[in-house]
């Protein structure tokens, strides 16, 4: 089977030297899907900070712009996830994140939380729902991974092991996530992006369903109501499912990639991943020094 390869594959390869292409041969392992709702939960879970969710909603761009930054940020993090750190796809979505966030002033902590969420969340959402778990090798792989992308974004004092990421992880929820008003502007304007992927009839389940997904302590920080005994029945029992059809039938190897087609109908360039109030201030960047070497000729 396609499977049983990929695993071998995984299998001759070490950690420490070839985390990028063990991550890149798990998402082929028939994880894309997991990993794109793993990463959806991980960037909902930090709108439960309000360092965090208060700066999204001072830009105000996840209420204008929901689906924009939506697809920018899984973007971002899928080509790392595809060519890696080091290739120059991956250089250049790193450029493109770096230069966005130069733009604020963001706390190294609520930097690491995040980056803890990127190594921890797809982690537990496969233990949980995957077709099969990740093995020590793979979870120590996507560890070593978002690490170096994280000393490649600046981020300072990241823990040595997955065990002290985690607990850092749950420190910082124990002493920040709490509800805000912003918490609840950032997130249900990121619900509302999903509801606008489903026919009118579905997108009352949105809301129910992501209740299910986020635990307890996020769902109180951005005030998102418990989801009943139906659907924390019904929920996990469905993703069960899937995970046992795919572990009989499902099929391993390179798979359709996202390409943010709601966003970028006609295809995306990396440049442009970023909200449009930066990409116009960038433009006019290039324009001033455009007119000032103009100058200089003359």
């Amino acid at each position: 089977m396609a499977q049983d390869k990929i695993r071998k594959q995984i299998d001759r390869l070490h950690p420490d030297q070839h985390h990028g292409e063990i991550v890149r041969l798990i998402v082929c392992d028939g994880f894309l899907w997991d990993f794109n709702r793993a990463l959806e939960l991980a960037l909902f879970r930090t709108f439960a900070s309000p360092s965090i969710s208060g700066l999204l909603a001072r830009t105000g761009e996840f209420t204008r712009s929901g689906q924009k930054r939506y697809d920018d940020t899984s973007l971002l993090m899928l080509q790392l996830l595809r060519y890696g750190y080091d290739s120059p796809e991956g250089v250049a979505a790193l450029q493109r994140i770096n230069r966005t966030h130069g733009y604020f002033s963001i706390a190294n902590e609520d930097y690491l939380f995040v980056l803890s969420t990127f190594m921890l969340d797809p982690i537990d959402w496969i233990q949980r729902f995957g077709w099969r778990r990740l093995r020590d090798n793979e979870q120590a792989a996507l560890f070593i991974f978002w690490c170096n992308v994280g000393k490649r974004m600046g981020i300072r004092d990241i823990p040595a092991s997955l065990a002290a990421m985690r607990e850092f992880s749950e420190r910082y929820v124990r002493d920040h996530f709490r509800f805000s008003d912003a918490n609840g502007t950032v997130s249900g304007a990121t619900l509302g992006v999903m509801e606008s992927w489903l026919p009118k009839p579905l997108r009352r389940f949105v809301r129910p369903v992501s209740a299910v997904l986020l635990d307890e302590t996020t769902r109180m920080a951005v005030q998102l109501d418990p989801p009943g005994s139906f659907y924390s029945a019904v929920v996990p029992a469905a993703l069960k499912l899937r995970a046992k059809w795919l572990a009989l039938f499902g099929s391993s190897g390179e798979p359709a990639w996202p390409d943010g087609y709601r966003t970028y109908p006609e295809g995306y360039a990396v440049e442009r991943l970023a909200p449009e109030k930066l990409l116009e201030l960038e433009r006019q960047l290039v324009d001033r020094k455009t007119e000032q070497r103009r100058e200089q000729v003359d």
